[in-house]
């Protein structure tokens, strides 16, 4: 049951991971649109939110393994 759990919470990692990329570029692509002064701000505050969020559950994931003793890459 414990190595179910930790396939599963890495699993969510590498979810979380590429979900912060995804953020990423979206949050590039916004602050290229508000370099051309059109309308984004809303949603690069948005995105910027988000992305925090995922930073902090990745950083969560992240501690939960390395105290279960697993190697996380």
């Amino acid at each position: 049951m414990e190595r179910l759990k930790s396939t599963l919470l890495q699993k969510r990692l590498q979810v979380v991971k590429k979900r912060k990329e995804v953020l990423a570029l979206e949050e590039a692509k916004l602050v290229r649109l508000a370099r051309q002064k059109k309308e984004s701000a809303v949603k690069l505050a948005k995105v910027k939110k988000e992305r925090f969020a995922v930073m902090a559950e990745e950083a969560k994931l992240l501690r939960i393994l390395k105290q279960r003793g697993y190697s996380v890459v």
